[in-house]
């Protein structure tokens, strides 16, 4: 059986075998020459658990003739179940008769849809929003409000419409466009407008026209409810009206975020469980097309005190807040609870005694002391949730120990045995103190600490590192002593004056010892204390000789160290001033002289005096006078101002105090060389006529030079030949070939050969030689032997 819509006998709606998805296929029209046209969109896919309403949509469009076309953008398959549909869904697949009525039955709900905005007291007209039957169609038109009818009647040919009476007044329909007009309008004409026109014979045309009619909006409120929120509530409603258009929310100028906690229905918000986080200032904003208006409230959310936490600060930025703080300093403790209103402060302070405690959340402890210590306690109040929270906090103040930590060891039980100590004083409160490196590691919380090591003693103690730890509030320190046997003990000494001259001596005991006692000597006898003369340090590796002569106080000095660990001697003899060698130099200056001296080991000195003879002395030249004054510690000095053709004497003299020494020997700085003026003008003269000898002899090196650059030699006739001995040569004979390869034997035109000198003789037999003169260029003239026609020359061996 088919949809009522539809007869039974109208063709199924199936697309032609092979016909691709996705393509837009048209039908016969089974009503009223209506088409039909459904859109697939592919490959069949199983549904979801969705309504077959939700899986298909359709799109109403009019077309030309009062036709609809139907373009159907997704098919789903028929849910399993359901009756009179078929069981699968596939591309090509036709669609039973019962199908096709029922999803045509939905695209009625699918019409055409027009939305009208308009302000309150306008008017307006409800146009039909589609295409209108032949006029000569008998067709009925009725136009529904909320699917109430509003106006029903005959439309054409001859129309006859009428409008229900609660409407009367105000609604009309148009004769000519079918149109619902309506005069001053309403809020309460806001609604969904269908107008359903049915040709006599043919199927009907629907469409909804929704009409939204705003007021301008002139005041925006929004309330809270309950007016009063604590945290932990159900719920609290911020209510905004009068809701004229749409309602959006805003939190502290921020647009409201999402939180499952809101609901938003009909201009208001509802928070479930309000939190400390969601007070604020709320805005509301309604708007609508034609004005918009905003309005905010201050939504308070009462909550507290939570448990306070208590903050410590100090003036010392060294100081620990979270553990101690430091006597005379200032503090401040600040409790803090969380509370809205916020919370009343109230304190209890450790001393009893005091009675300034403000009831404010900061207490300040000026120049805190030490009795200051103790636990406070701040309580917090709200009165608005009426509750009450106590936290407590307990206050050390310390007071660091003076230095650093002190370690010591000395020699006890008669030389047998080591006490090790280890002191920090001055500290509150006590601070930790423990050895490490000896046997046994003591510890304990004071400011002394020992340690007793008798003999026999563990091996290697001596020269091992034996530290001390000393922990305190306010830090950590440490100090280390190194018990050693006596080695490399060696004595040294220094002699100082007063200003009356008075000398005093100080020797030392030095060497690798810890701990010692150390026992003095003069000459195998036993020196000590008396207070007067004779001064020991307080560990005796000091001693001092005050008024120190010569030659009672010099001698041999002797110290003895020893402790538990130990034992050595040292040795050192004392003697008087002495210059054990020195010497005389001309200084680097012009006029100054450079001495240097030595003084011998043991030698006690307190100063020197550089004294000279010479000529600028006024007092007779035997006597010595004394140029300079130097301190101990010099040993050269320069002396300035000397005449550099005078000759001088020194001589070192040392001091102990008043009391001179041995002068050293004298030494004599001689005059310096010089020439006199005649030696001077005979330098002078002798190299102005070496000067011009040197240029004579040029000018005759370069006549030479140029004359025999310049000779000529006129060519020898053939009878005339050169002939040379072949002395290089022992087997020399006649050669019929010049020897033109050898520099030695070329000439400008001669005929040269090789000949021995017996043969020389015989042809040409002894030397002969004619002298003519040349002239060089008219420069220069001498003598040459060349050899003259027709004459024979032969040349001696010597000649060659």
């Amino acid at each position: 059986m088919g949809h009522p819509m539809f007869p039974a006998h109208a063709a199924e709606p199936c697309p032609p075998p092979g016909l691709p998805a996705g393509r837009l296929l048209t039908y016969p029209r089974p009503l009223g020459g209506q088409k039909s046209a459904c859109r697939k969109t592919g490959r069949a896919r199983r549904a979801p658990q969705r309504s077959p309403a939700q899986e298909l949509a359709c799109r109403h469009s009019t077309q030309a003739g009062g036709g609809q076309a139907l373009d159907l953008q997704t098919f789903a398959p028929p849910q399993r179940g359901q009756p009179g549909m078929a069981r699968c869904w596939q591309q090509g697949t036709c669609l039973s008769t019962a199908l096709t009525g029922w999803l045509l039955a939905l695209l009625a709900s699918a019409l055409p849809s027009t939305c009208l905005d308009r302000l309150a007291g306008d008017n307006v007209s409800l146009a039909i929003p589609f295409s209108l039957p032949a006029p000569e169609m008998v067709t009925t038109i009725a136009w529904k409000k909320n699917q109430i009818n509003v106006a029903t009647g005959y439309f054409r040919p001859n129309f006859s419409v009428v409008v229900d009476s609660e409407y009367l007044s105000r609604f009309h329909v148009d004769p000519i466009s079918g149109g619902l007009n309506i005069t001053a309008l309403k809020l309460s004409d806001s609604d969904v407008y269908t107008v359903v026109v049915v040709p006599v014979g043919s199927v009907e045309s629907k469409a909804d026209v929704t009409l939204k009619v705003y007021e301008k909006i002139h005041s925006v409120s929004v309330t809270v409810s309950p007016t009063e929120v604590f945290e932990g509530n159900r719920s609290v409603t911020l209510n905004c009206g009068p809701v004229q258009g749409s309602v959006t929310w805003t939190k502290d100028g921020q647009t409201l975020g999402e939180d499952p906690r809101y609901v938003l229905t009909d201009g208001s918000l509802k928070i479930s469980h309000p939190q400390r986080a969601d007070a604020g200032n709320y805005g509301c904003t309604i708007s609508n097309p034609f004005s918009n208006g905003t309005s905010t409230a201050q939504l308070t959310i009462y909550y507290g005190p939570d448990t306070p936490r208590i903050n410590v600060s100090s003036t010392d930025p060294d100081a620990d807040k979270e553990s101690f703080v430091l006597v005379n300093t200032s503090v401040n403790l600040t409790c803090l609870a969380p509370s809205q209103p916020p919370a009343e402060i109230y304190w209890n302070v450790a001393d009893p005694e005091d009675n300034v405690v403000p009831s404010s959340p900061s207490l300040l402890l000026p120049s805190v002391q030490l009795n200051q210590a103790g636990t406070y306690s701040c309580l917090a109040i709200n009165r608005r949730t009426k509750l009450q929270v106590r936290s407590t906090y307990r206050l050390t103040v310390a007071q660091r120990p003076t230095g650093s930590p002190h370690c010591s060891v000395s020699s006890t039980n008669n030389g047998t045995a080591l006490l090790f100590a280890c002191s920090w004083p001055g500290g509150f409160p006590d601070p930790h103190l423990s050895f490490l490196g000896l046997p046994v590691n003591k510890e304990v919380t004071s400011s002394h600490l020992e340690h007793l090591e008798v003999s026999p003693f563990p091996a290697g103690l001596s020269g091992q590192n034996i530290t001390c730890l000393a922990n305190h509030l306010t830090g950590q320190r440490q100090c280390s002593i190194i018990p050693e046997a006596p080695s490399g003990v060696f004595l040294s000494f220094q002699a100082s004056e007063d200003t009356r001259r008075i000398v005093t001596m100080e020797m030392d005991c030095q060497g690798t010892f810890n701990p010692a006692e150390i026992g003095w000597l003069r000459s195998g006898h036993p020196l000590a204390s008396d207070g007067d003369r004779f001064k020991l340090s307080p560990d005796g590796t000091r001693l001092s000789i005050s008024n120190f002569t010569t030659p009672q106080d010099l001698g041999n000095y002797s110290a003895n160290c020893t402790n538990p660990l130990g034992f050595q001697d040292a040795n050192l003899t004392l003697i008087g001033p002495t210059i054990s060698e020195w010497d005389l130099s001309r200084g680097t200056e012009a006029g100054s002289a450079h001495i240097a001296w030595k003084v011998p080991s043991g030698s006690v000195v307190t100063g020197f005096q550089i004294q000279m003879q010479g000529p600028r002395q006024a007092r007779s030249a035997s006597q010595w006078e004394t140029i300079q004054e130097l301190e101990a510690t010099n040993r050269s000095t320069t002396v300035m101002g000397l005449q550099s053709q005078s000759s001088y004497s020194f001589r070192v003299v040392p001091l102990l105090g008043s009391q001179a020494g041995n002068p050293s020997q004298v030494l004599t700085l001689q005059p310096e060389p010089h020439l006199s003026p005649g030696a001077i003008a005979g330098i002078v003269i002798g190299s102005l006529l070496g000067f011009i000898l040197i240029l004579a002899l040029l000018i005759l090196l370069i006549c030479f030079v140029r004359r025999a650059r310049n000779q000529k030699v006129p060519p020898t006739p053939p009878e005339n030949r050169h002939h040379y001995l072949s002395r290089q040569f022992p087997h020399g004979k006649e050669s019929n070939e010049p020897s033109w390869g050898n520099p030695r034997w070329s000439s400008g035109d001669s005929d040269i050969y090789t000949i021995t000198y017996e043969e020389h003789l015989r042809r040409y037999g002894g030397p002969a030689t004619l002298s003519f003169h040349s002239r060089d260029n008219g420069h220069c003239n001498s003598t040459s032997s060349l050899p003259q026609p027709g004459a024979k020359n032969i040349r001696s061996a010597t000649q060659v």
